[in-house]
């Protein structure tokens, strides 16, 4: 077992989403492997309408909080939601970071079939917000059936 210890890091207010899930990358893979994951990464591709097989692949592995954050993103296409308004709507712990965490493993889940995250975000005072384009969406919607 690994012995833990507490870090302190100083992030940018515009980047801290983007650091959790960057840390919940790094932390669900072995120690190892780290290392020579970010060496193998290679481009993403952005998500296209003929995506639908790789879609329902991501969306069954998403966790139940995950899918309910995605359901409200998809429910409303275009529309940017505050972290700290989905942290609400789904009893996320830790509010605003919270969130970024929820999305680590989306994240994963995604660049494992070559494909960029499948929502958009951006900081939007001390938080951020977040939402599905249109695209997105529809091709999300259809993989939760």
């Amino acid at each position: 077992m690994s012995e833990f210890m507490d870090v302190t890091v100083s992030v940018p207010k515009d980047r801290l989403p983007e650091f959790y899930v960057m840390f919940g990358q790094w932390m669900a893979g072995p120690p190892e492997a780290a290392a020579g994951q970010l060496e193998a990464a290679t481009p993403a591709e952005a998500w296209s309408s003929s995506d639908e097989d790789l879609a329902t692949k991501v969306w069954n592995k998403f966790s139940p909080r995950a899918t309910a954050v995605f359901s409200t993103l998809i429910d409303a296409p275009n529309k940017k939601i505050s972290a700290d308004e989905l942290a609400s709507m789904h009893d996320v712990p830790n509010g605003r970071y919270g969130v970024a965490g929820v999305l680590a493993w989306p994240s994963r889940h995604c660049l494992a079939v070559g494909r960029k995250v499948c929502w958009r975000w951006e900081t939007a005072g001390e938080s951020a917000v977040y939402w599905m384009d249109d695209t997105l969406a529809t091709l999300f919607k259809q993989a939760r059936g």
